[in-house]
């Protein structure tokens, strides 16, 4: 009875264990609920709170953004989640609240994920502890999380998407999973950044690997569960692409991260987000940290040398992301040929690869920590034991060296405005914009990224800033009426003219009454006659339909291939 108990609660450990280390490594966020973090805190959590606000306060659905830069893109941004489990913990946590507890489930399922990943390569269960620890304990995690870059929390779904390729070989639904991933990463706010190297590092990896085992078969598995993943995500998808292919990111292909960096970059104790680095530098700290105790070094390297076989993959793909994250040290660096491909000109700076670097040099170390314990085993009774203890010595050096900017969370603690019903612009501060979003102002001056078009407002040469003008005729406005997604004027017109509003132009604006609505000065703008009363325009993400459609009809393939015999054959067959 007491082994049948053993064995119905064995498989609860792992992710208990798992559980434990993620809220060791997010308690000083939740311990500091109400407060916002430096650098991107502020950003991100105005981009939460605004989809939050337009649907409890509003009851609209998120598609348009009018607090930043004078109004913007909000649902096909691709930092912005809606369809996402974590967009469930903003509207029931709020924006800060929600984000912190953000970090503590993607630690769980960064740490957990790993660890499936790593036994799927065939390590052992103490070894994947060591992998999991190392790769997304690693300061390079902190310091992005601490620097508030919240996009890069949809990482914790990279590994899930490995293994469950591995593991399509034993059961070909596992694909439905990693197509999820996918969708996930997508639907979530990591669109940009984690989507792309994630797609990426998982190309490289599968085709070596696919090269090592002579089976082509997992660079099947590899198409579909990306294609599928973005048919899933279509809704998100589709107008993200439009919208990006008409207002792209500026990339920096003449980046590079200096020489003289790198150990302090792997080795350093000091991974302090606010670390001096002097000048010659085009970022701060938290884009270069990546750090990998000495002690993992050590044994990865007797992995090289005893396990080299297992470890020869990893061996490259350390060398070919670390080669990525030196930047542009010539016209042929692999850097500038990345920067060619579609949208990866997002991804900006060359350092971020170095995450592929600490996985790589992690799994080697799996490797070589597994000879120690098979060599051992005979001849030192608790080998095991000390193994563990000392994965868990590398887990606790980690969190120490990661606490000094973890402790950064409590940077700033926002103080309760007054909420105005009148919106309105004002110009505004890039590092206040939070604050105005709560008294219901938006401010035409915003971080970068976080609106596609320029600022674009109505500014009189004293600075004062205006929510419509009159082109040519004569009109009293009576009333108007902002949210987010209708704007309702009511007006009295005695001639006939044109009146620009004080809201951006883009595609998706339309009038109810359907007259015509063109683009002057970056802003929306219409004719109005005397027999006008009201204007009302409404805004709705263009292809938004045409995504969710595709979504559905995926999401309903899905299921059957789950549910349905015959489908799920089918299904299978198509991998033979």
């Amino acid at each position: 009875m007491i082994t049948e108990k053993k064995n119905r609660y064995s498989k609860y450990i792992t992710p208990g264990i798992f559980f434990g280390a993620a809220l060791i490594f997010s308690l000083p966020f939740l311990l500091k609920w109400n407060y916002i973090g430096p650098r991107d805190w502020e950003l991100f959590v105005t981009m939460a709170a605004i989809p939050v606000k337009s649907i409890l306060y509003y009851h609209q659905f998120p598609f348009f953004n009018p607090y930043l830069a004078g109004g913007n893109i909000l649902f096909s941004h691709p930092e912005v989640a809606l369809f996402s489990p974590f967009f469930l913990i903003l509207l029931l946590f709020g924006a800060i609240g929600g984000l912190k507890f953000q970090v503590l489930i993607v630690y769980f399922l960064g740490f957990w994920g790993t660890w499936l990943f790593s036994r799927q390569l065939g390590l052992s269960k103490i070894s994947s502890y060591l992998v999991s620890f190392v790769y997304f304990g690693s300061s390079y995690f902190a310091l992005h999380f601490s620097a508030g870059h919240m996009p890069f929390t949809h990482f914790c779904f990279l590994p899930w998407f490995l293994y469950f390729l591995l593991k399509a070989n034993e059961n070909r639904k596992y694909l439905l999973a990693g197509a999820l991933s996918i969708a996930l990463i997508v639907l979530g706010n990591g669109a940009a950044i984690p989507f792309l190297y994630s797609c990426f590092f998982s190309g490289v990896f599968i085709l070596l690997y696919s090269i090592e085992k002579k089976n082509y078969r997992f660079l099947k598995f590899y198409f579909f569960a990306i294609f599928a993943g973005l048919l899933l995500a279509a809704v998100k998808f589709i107008p993200m692409y439009v919208e990006l292919s008409q207002s792209p990111w500026a990339g920096k292909p003449d980046d590079f991260t200096p020489i003289g960096i790198i150990p302090a970059a792997f080795f350093s104790f000091d991974q302090y987000i606010f670390r001096e680095l002097g000048s010659g530098f085009n970022w701060t700290w938290h884009e270069y940290g990546a750090y990998i105790s000495p002690v993992v070094v050590l044994i990865a390297i007797i992995g090289l040398i005893y396990k080299f076989r297992d470890c020869r993959l990893w061996l490259i793909t350390a060398v070919f992301f670390f080669i990525i994250g030196l930047g542009s040290f010539s016209d042929y660096s692999f850097w500038n040929l990345f920067m060619n491909l579609p949208g990866f000109a997002s991804i900006r700076v060359p350092s971020r690869a170095f995450q592929f670097v600490v996985l790589s040099i992690a799994i080697i170390a799996g490797f070589g920590l597994d000879y120690i314990i098979n060599h051992l085993k005979d001849s030192v009774s608790s080998i095991k034991h000390i193994a563990i203890a000392l994965v868990t010595l590398i887990l606790l050096g980690n969190f120490l060296v990661n606490l000094p900017s973890f402790n950064t969370i409590d940077y700033k603690l926002p103080q309760k405005q007054t909420f105005n019903e009148e919106f309105r612009h004002e110009i505004g501060d890039a590092n206040d914009i939070y604050r105005l979003f709560q008294r219901n102002r938006g401010s035409l001056m915003a971080p970068w990224l976080s609106a596609y078009k320029e600022s674009r407002g109505l500014v009189s040469q004293s600075n004062q800033v205006a929510m419509e003008y009159i082109m040519s005729g004569q009109l009293q406005v009576i009333s108007r009426n902002y949210t987010p997604n209708i704007i309702e004027y009511e007006i009295a017109p005695t001639s006939d003219g044109k009146i620009i509003f004080g809201i951006g132009y883009d595609k998706g604006w339309s009038c109810t009454d359907g007259r015509e609505l063109f683009e002057e000065h970056g802003l929306v703008a219409t004719k109005f006659s005397t027999n006008d009363k009201k204007i009302v325009l409404t805004y709705i993400t263009p292809w938004f339909y045409t995504g969710l459609i595709i979504s559905l009809l995926t999401l309903l393939v899905f299921l059957l291939i789950l549910f349905r015999a015959e489908f799920g054959d089918r299904f299978k067959t198509i991998f033979k």
